[in-house]
Parts: structure tokens; C-alpha cells; sequence
């Protein structure tokens, strides 16, 4: 699924004006939306099939006399309710930040940080790491505040922590669960899209569609989620149009990169959120179809498949396939205090919170050795 022929629908959520095609001037100004990050009144909306167009009925004057700095409040109108609704796509991000405690978020709540607090900007680059886009205005980790070995050296338990350090992410153990108030997206199936929902499938409160949505398919979601771990050394593999599919498995759209041997990769904690979506059964790679104004319209994957592919520039055989995918969306925020952070027993313990195998290991590091003696005895 991607923007390409579904762009007003999509460019709604986007800070420009006039988003209707792949011809878009990203150098002229007066394209720029600055009110969708600068208005405190809190007043200011889109259509959300316009192109990125202001909601009729404004009053742009007010909205204009009350800008002000970004507050958690307007970055969170966007990225707290993307993908259809409050923490839907992220899972660690959801509009309770507004106005978090610090048992759910120390940062936010505990210290009250602006999201650029951490999300350093300079000249509207606005510094990040994702997960689905290249990054492009600047890094940021948590050594840029914490020192690399941040726990006391003068408790040889506590002291060890730093240790892992070497080979675990903050996040591994400070993010221990997410989506802790507010449930989100964990898989959405589009081969149950255009049928009928059966009778009883009530809209869930808050949301924007019910489980079972007939533009959309099958959605579940979760809360309190664990997450799954991955390594991970800075990098990421992505999916790109026309890239081949796995008709039969599962296609991995972003995984990330990094292996036990590799020094600079880390264990990572993830949301991962599975997909059942259209590919061209002859070409075998993923369609793109024309959704808004297409499929949405009038139900018909050949059709939506053959207006999609078409404006993408990618040939398309007639025959459509539902195949799997993974995305894999790291976590980042919710950091808990350090008293539910995860503790030695969560992880060192049968059937604790990592599998280890699955990460390359023996069995359990504590046991087997750490990362080092891992790759000394495998080299």
C-alpha cells in the first residue's frame, strides 16, 4: 500500500498544500503548511481529502495571532492518531502523552519534555530515527543525554548492567511493554476487504472503523503488548516498489539489520505488525492499488490493482495474490521508571520476556556466555 495514486487521501495527513500528484515543488514555500505545526489554539484542522487543504470555515486570523512553539499537543495531532486512529500505528506513541504521569512515560511525564526536547531541530530539520524512511535531518539516541555505561559502578549487580550495554538497547529493558493505555494495530488482513462485515461488528469507541471494516478488511489490535526483539546496529532493510515478494512465505518490508556477530548492533525491542496484502501473482511483487476514488469505490481489486500499477509504472499481469507481511516498528517511547524496567529473572529464566536462541544465542547468555565468548567460539 503506498501513496502513489492515492495522494489527496494520503497528503491530508502530510504539512503541505496541493499534494495531488508526483509533480509536487518541495522547494516552493508557499507550499509549506507552517499552522499544522505552529497553532496553539488547538482549532486548526484538515479536510482529509483535499491535498492537505485547511478545513472550510476557519478562522485563520485567530489561528494566525496564537502560533507558538510546537507543543506534544500538536506534534501528537499527527503522530499520535495516524494510521486511523489514537496509537494505532506506532504502539508507543498515543495522545495520553499530552498529559502522561511518569509511570507511564519519564520523560514525558516525569520531566515534561517537548517532543524537541530529544527531537532536535535546526532550521525545520527535524532529527529522528525511522523505521519506514530513510532519515535525513539528523540522528538521536539516548547516549545523546545518558552516558554509554549509565548505572552506579559501585553495586557489582548494578554495575553489570552497564555490561549489557555493549549488546542491549535502553529501550530493551525500559520498554518492557507498550500501547500501555491505549490499544493499537498489530495486523490488518486486506484479502478480507469488500465483504460484508457480519452482522454485530460494532465501531469500537475512539476508533475510525470496526474490526472487521469492508475498505479495509480485518484489524486486531492489542494493549500491553510484549514486544519482539531484534538486532539491530543502526540500519534497516527496506521494501521498494517493484522489490520481490515471497508469494508463499512472509515479506519482511523493514527489517532490521545487525546479527550477533555484529558489533555495533544491539538488542532491540519491536512492535510487529503482520499484513495480508495484494501482490501481482505473475510478477510477484506488491501492488499498489488505487484505494481512494478506486477499491473504495467500487470494490474491485483488478480494477484498483490496474489504476494503481499504472500511475506507479509497473506492469501488472491481471492476476492478483494475497501474500504476507511483516513491519517491524521500533519502540521508543513509554520509557517506565527504572523500578518496571525489566529486571535480571524477566529475561534470565525459562520462557523469559527474549528468546535467546532465536537470537543466535546457545541458550541463555548468562549461561553460555555473553556475545564475545558467542562469536569467539563460533569463529
Amino acid at each position: 500500500m503506498a501513496i502513489t495514486s492515492n495522494w489527496c487521501r494520503c497528503t491530508s495527513c502530510h504539512a503541505g498544500y496541493g499534494w495531488k500528484d508526483n509533480s509536487f515543488d518541495f522547494s516552493d514555500a508557499s507550499r509549506i503548511d507552517c499552522l499544522v505545526c505552529h497553532d496553539t489554539t488547538g482549532t486548526y484542522k484538515k479536510t482529509p481529502t483535499a491535498c492537505g487543504k485547511e478545513k472550510p470555515g476557519l478562522d485563520l486570523v485567530t489561528i494566525a495571532q496564537n502560533v507558538g512553539r510546537p507543543s506534544r499537543a500538536t506534534c501528537g495531532a499527527c503522530h499520535f492518531c495516524g494510521g486511523g486512529g489514537d496509537g494505532i500505528k506506532h504502539g508507543d506513541l498515543d495522545s495520553t502523552l499530552i498529559h502522561a504521569d511518569k509511570s507511564h512515560d519519564v520523560h514525558m511525564g516525569g520531566k515534561d519534555f517537548s517532543c524537541q526536547k530529544c527531537h532536535k531541530t535546526h532550521a525545520h530539520k527535524i532529527a529522528g530515527v525511522s523505521t519506514t524512511s530513510a532519515v535525513s535531518e539528523g540522528r538521536i539516541g539516548c547516549e545523546d543525554c545518558h552516558p554509554k555505561r549509565p548505572h552506579a559502578e559501585d553495586n557489582p549487580i548494578i554495575k553489570s548492567l552497564n555490561d549489557h550495554c555493549d549488546a542491549v538497547a535502553c529501550q530493551t529493558c525500559h520498554i518492557p511493554t507498550f500501547a500501555k493505555a491505549k490499544p493499537t494495530l498489530m495486523s490488518w488482513d486486506w484479502s478480507k476487504a469488500g465483504i460484508d462485515p457480519e452482522k454485530g461488528s460494532k465501531m469500537e469507541k475512539g476508533e475510525c472503523y470496526p474490526k472487521h471494516f469492508k475498505k479495509k478488511g480485518v484489524l486486531t489490535k492489542g494493549q500491553n503488548v510484549k514486544p519482539v526483539y531484534a538486532w539491530y546496529n543502526g540500519k534497516q532493510h527496506r521494501y521498494l516498489a517493484g522489490d520481490p515478494v515471497d508469494l508463499d512465505g512472509t515479506t519482511t518490508l523493514n527489517g532490521p539489520d545487525g546479527n550477533i556477530k555484529d558489533p555495533d548492533a544491539k538488542i532491540t525491542p519491536y512492535k510487529l505488525h503482520q499484513g495480508v496484502q495484494p501482490a501481482d501473482a505473475v510478477y510477484k511483487y506488491l501492488i499498489i492499488p488505487k484505494l481512494w476514488k478506486g477499491y473504495w469505490k467500487h470494490f474491485d481489486w483488478n480494477k484498483a490493482s490496474e489504476a494503481g500499477m499504472k500511475a506507479a509504472g509497473l506492469k501488472y499481469s491481471g492476476k492478483t495474490a494475497f501474500v504476507k507481511t511483516d513491519m517491524y516498528w521500533r519502540l521508543n517511547h513509554e520509557v517506565v521508571p527504572k523500578e518496571k524496567a525489566l529486571s535480571c529473572t524477566d529475561c534470565h529464566k525459562k520462557d523469559g520476556a527474549i528468546n535467546f536462541r532465536a537470537l543466535g544465542y546457545q541458550g541463555d547468555p548468562a549461561v553460555v556466555g555473553g556475545r564475545k565468548k558467542h562469536q569467539a567460539l563460533r569463529d
